[in-house]
């Protein structure tokens, strides 16, 4: 329970501050933090994240490498002088600009205070940190979590390296765009490098939708060399499970067991068998288990997806039906179909980490050279699938609704646009069927 404190059914974190340290933080003796969460496990896993955040701040004051509180308060203050500026209500502008310039003068005359008053004429020319907007930008893309932590980590990257060269955000040209590009991005693997640079690229986008930064075209954009086949070559990229993979997979001897890894075998079934995503798996609702239209029969209704096209229905396999059918008993409609996940903060991720290990313990991995990830991975089972139904003789275009895809990839205009109902049940259900476990 250390530093934990419960207020209204939500849980804070409460911190002393060092008394060598307390200069930054206006002398306060303590720091109370909101955890956001009334969930006692997710509130200590978020304590011990942010005591780990705090001390490294500590550290850096005791260092001279991070700015005051006072600082920052400053900077709040000019960033909102600017505001008032460039938008003037009950006064006019030269009113404002001169009340702005009053306070910077006495900022400027206390002796105590010249950093602030530094941090104050930043904020009034909006030249702030290239990360400055950077929650601000996420909350309002409202994207999934793990998508969401991901492009933090990206930016912050990149609001590192523009630290490091004294680069504020008005100061990101194309030149200085293109120096990132070429020194932390280009080198890596292309599609991770693809995916940095979206990142960066959208959070641009957004500063110039707010009014923060200026440009025609985006310093970001055709930053990468286009991609170029060489005669003889070819791009090795993630792949679906061999037929001995997944008898490794289902049925192999590990080298190390865990008390998980009946559920994360019972997982992967569910995975080789429609096609879904991990994160779909395991958010599985009772209600999700419907009787699906034109003798479909019984099916998983996905109601949230990371994509439109993912809002589908996908038939039960045979095969899972027993399974489906156990999990279900006794349970609430809105109830978990794998209630193992019921506490845990974000399922697909806690499930992710354990399925690695899994298939690592069964000897299942194939890392290359120059690659950040296994070309195994949990989404292996969703291309086996694929593959599998491709082999049956399935249409492209209805193995394309089942797992998710978007339909226009695979259909021409006819059909995509005149048969919106897609395939019939009987269709769907055909395609799953088809779909065999190895023996």
């Amino acid at each position: 329970m250390r530093h934990l404190e419960l207020k209204r059914r939500v849980w804070w974190m409460d911190i002393g501050i060092p008394a060598d340290v307390r200069h930054a933080f206006d002398g306060q003796k303590r720091r109370r933090t909101n955890l956001q969460t009334g969930d006692l496990r997710t509130a200590m896993e978020r304590r011990d994240q942010t005591e780990r955040e705090f001390l490294a701040l500590f550290k850096d004051i005791r260092r001279g490498v991070v700015k005051a509180a006072a600082e920052e308060v400053a900077e709040l203050r000019g960033a909102l002088w600017r505001e008032a500026i460039a938008n003037p209500k009950e006064h006019d502008r030269d009113f404002i600009v001169g009340l702005a310039q009053d306070e910077a003068e006495r900022l400027r005359a206390r002796q105590s205070t010249t950093q602030a008053a530094k941090a104050f004429e930043r904020g009034l020319s909006g030249q702030h940190p290239v990360d400055h907007f950077l929650e601000q930008f996420l909350t309002e893309a409202q994207l999934a979590a793990k998508t969401a932590n991901e492009r933090r980590g990206l930016v912050r990257q990149f609001a590192q390296w523009a630290k490091a060269e004294e680069l504020g955000m008005l100061e990101i040209d194309r030149k200085a765009a293109g120096r990132y590009v070429q020194e932390k991005i280009a080198p890596r693997d292309r599609s991770t490098g693809k995916k940095h640079l979206t990142a960066v690229k959208t959070y641009w986008d957004y500063l110039k939708r707010r009014g923060h930064v200026q440009f025609e075209v985006s310093p970001w954009h055709d930053q990468l060399e286009p991609q170029r086949g060489r005669k003889g070559t070819k791009e090795v990229g993630e792949r679906p499970f061999t037929t001995e993979e997944v008898k490794a997979l289902l049925y192999g001897t590990p080298t190390t067991a865990t008390k998980f890894d009946e559920l994360t075998r019972e997982v992967v079934r569910f995975g080789l068998l429609s096609g879904m995503r991990e994160d779909e798996i395991v958010s599985l609702r009772v209600d999700n288990v419907i009787e699906g239209p034109d003798d479909m029969g019984s099916a998983f209704d996905i109601a949230a997806s990371k994509t439109d096209a993912g809002v589908r229905m996908v038939p039960v396999h045979p095969d899972l039906m027993d399974s489906v059918t156990e999990r279900m008993k006794g349970k609430k409609p809105n109830a978990l179909l794998f209630d193992e996940f019921d506490d845990v903060d974000r399922p697909a991720d806690t499930f992710g980490k354990r399925f690695n290990r899994y298939r690592k313990a069964r000897g299942v991995d194939d890392k290359r050279v120059g690659k950040r990830r296994s070309l195994v991975n949990f989404h292996s089972t969703r291309r086996w699938f694929v593959s599998e139904a491709e082999r049956a003789g399935h249409p492209e275009a209805t193995v394309a609704v089942i797992v998710g895809h978007a339909e226009k990839r695979a259909k021409g205009f006819t059909f995509s646009t005149y048969n919106r109902g897609g395939p019939s049940g009987a269709q769907r259900r055909a395609v799953v069927e088809s779909v065999v476990l190895p023996k």
